[in-house]
Formats: structure tokens, sequence, C-alpha cells
């Protein structure tokens, strides 16, 4: 009797869990809540065991843009995945999650370079690019648990060895370029306080070494497309002066130094082919876990905002007041049967704009929006 009272107690404590969000108010704009919307339907192309149909899939979005997580459904995913760990399956897993990265990468670049293309090619070009979207925001919302599963499954297999953390982790690479480009500005004579100062009234020279980082960093930020991050000269002003505007440049040198140390290689004679194939796989996720919202970040910023100027022109041809703004309270099915009604879209961008919580936290202001497009 004691035992079925803790089982129900521990039913209610994870119900009560999964009623509470699991991150809030992580994305605001309609279309990018769409994709969260396709998340579940995209799981299922993954092929792993507990994600064979929509429902499966443990977590949601709601209208608020709250993450919810189902902690039991986490359980049963985390039980079905433990049982079906082999060196083939591990490796289709591998297999499988590489290819939805590069994927995404090749769809972001090849839309950046069609975005010239007609209406209805860009259409379909942000449809292929939204699904592929959708599918790596799948493997990053099971990247909240499926690593943990690796490393517990290696430790099963008698693996003592620190977990394969990348050699060069993303965070570690941006801030070597982020000091790279605060080194550079300084030979022109523009110390972060002289940057901040002056930005953007500043010599081309410098003009140009900024926008390039940018460019390249491109991806890097929030999750939300609307909270500036590194594809923002503006941002990245601000973050030099933050982060070295008060700094012994040495001493950040040494330590920049430090983390280019080569690792020593771990032997891999006599390691039992499971457990090679099980630290091959947990390396690639833990360096996704840092790379997981620059994929979907960049390709919204490369690839989408391109085909959303492309799109925009037919839209004015039937709505004359149409804004290109407009377009981000669409969602990813209305955008590719090129559906615009003034009115819901007026809707969503008064609640958007109401949710003033939101928009302060992921620093919004009233220009954000036109800005990210290209249009201010």
């Amino acid at each position: 009797m004691l035992d079925e009272v803790k089982q129900v107690g521990n039913m209610a404590q994870a119900a009560a869990r999964s009623a509470q969000p699991y991150r809030r108010h992580i994305v605001g704009l309609p279309l990018q809540r769409s994709l969260f919307r396709q998340v579940a339907r995209a799981a299922t192309t993954i092929g792993l065991p507990g994600l064979t149909s929509e429902p499966d899939f443990p977590a949601r979005l709601d209208e608020n843009g709250d993450l919810f997580l189902d902690r039991s459904q986490v359980a049963v995913l985390t039980k079905a995945l433990r049982s079906w760990f082999t060196p083939e399956t591990l490796e289709f897993m591998h297999t499988t999650h590489a290819a939805a990265c590069d994927a995404l990468v090749d769809a972001s670049e090849n839309a950046a370079r069609a975005a010239t293309s007609l209406d209805g090619a860009a259409r379909k070009l942000s449809e292929d690019l939204a699904n592929r979207m959708a599918l790596v925001l799948a493997y990053g919302i099971l990247s909240k648990f499926v690593p943990d599963v690796l490393l517990r499954a290696l430790a099963d297999a008698g693996d003592v060895e620190p977990p394969p953390f990348p050699e060069t982790s993303a965070g570690a690479e941006l801030m070597r370029n982020t000091f790279a480009l605060y080194e550079a500005c300084c030979v022109l004579n523009y110390t972060p306080q002289r940057l901040q100062r002056e930005w953007p009234g500043v010599p081309a020279e410098v003009f140009q070494l900024v926008s390039e980082f940018c460019n390249r960093q491109t991806g890097f930020g929030p999750l939300a497309w609307d909270a500036p991050g590194y594809e923002d000269p503006n941002y990245v002003v601000r973050l030099l002066h933050s982060a070295f505007s008060e700094v012994d440049a040495e001493q950040v040198r040494r330590r920049l130094s430090f983390a280019k140390r080569p690792a020593v290689a771990r032997s891999t004679i006599d390691v039992p082919a499971k457990i090679a194939v099980l630290r091959r796989v947990l390396g690639f996720w833990l360096d996704f876990m840092e790379r997981e919202t620059w994929y979907v970040r960049r390709a919204f910023y490369l690839g989408m905002i391109p085909l959303l100027q492309q799109l925009a022109a037919g839209y004015r041809q039937k709505i004359p007041a149409f804004q290109l703004a407009d377009l981000l309270f669409l969602d990813i099915r209305e955008l590719a049967a090129g559906i615009a009604d003034p009115a819901v879209i007026h809707t969503r961008r008064h609640r958007y704009m109401e949710n003033t919580e939101y928009l302060s936290v992921h620093g919004v202001d009233s220009s954000r929006l036109a800005t990210i497009l290209g249009s201010s």
C-alpha cells in the first residue's frame, strides 16, 4: 500500500513538473513559433525508437513561446534508447544527426544564392529551409536528455574516461575570433571605448572589420531571431566594450593560447566497439549542444531573410500597405501558400508588441524587426 502511495505521489510530481514551462518565452515571432509546431512531425523522420508518431515527441511550444517538456514521455524515450543502443544503431544515430545539420547548412547557403529566383521558387525554398530547421530544432530538444543517456550507457559499458568534449568548443573559438577583432581594431587605434563612442561613424577600414566579423559569426546569439546577436554590428560593438574595455590584453592572450594546446589523443587500442562508437556519438552531441542555436539562427539570417525579401514584392502587389516585417507574423504554412490576411497580421503584431516582458528580456525595441529584415 505504501509503495502504491509513493508511486501515485511520484506521478503527481511528474505531472506538476510537466505542467510548468521548461523554458519561458524562448521565441515570440509567429513565423519562428510555427517551426516549433513542425518539430514533432520532423522528429518522426529521425528513426529513433519511441518517435514513430507525432504524439510521441516530448515537447511542445505554446502561444506564449513557452517550451514544455513532458517528463513522463522523456522517461519512455530514455528507456527505449538504452535498450536500442548497438554499434549499428549508434552509427545510424550519428549519420542521420550529422546529415540533418549538414543539410541545413547547405539549404541555408542555397537559399542565399537563389534568393533572386522567381516568387514560386522562393516559396518552395522557404518551405524546404523551414523543414530542415524544424528537424535540427527537434535534435535540439532531444539534446536536453539524449547526451545524458549516452553518458550513462558509457558508464554501464565500463568506460571510465572523461567525457569526449570537443577539442575546441564553439564558444572558445568564438572568443578567440572576438579577441582577434578587438586586437585588429586596437591596431587601427580604435579601443573598445572609442569604437562604442564613435560607431557607426568610424573609418571605412574599421567598419569593414566589424562588418566582416559579423558576416562570419552570424548564427551565434540567442535562439529568438528578434533578439540581437552576432549578426548585428551594434551588438558586437557593445560586446567588445563590455568584454575588453578594462582587461589585461596580454593575460587574455595567454589564456586563449593555453586553450589552443593540442589535446592528448586517447588510445583506441583494445577499446570495445560499442564504447568507441558511444564516445564518437556522444562527442558529436556535445559539440552540437554548443551549435544547435547557431544552425537555426544562421539559417534564418543567411537563408530565410533573403527569401522573405524576395517574397515581399508579391505580397505588396496584393496588399499595397504590406510591410516587409509583416512576413514575420505569418506562419510557415501561410508563407508557403502565399496567404496573408491583414487583419490576422495586425492581431498577431499587436499581441506580440503587447508582450513587454518578452520584448524586454530579449532586447527588442520598436525598430528591431525592420532592422533584422534590412528594411530600416
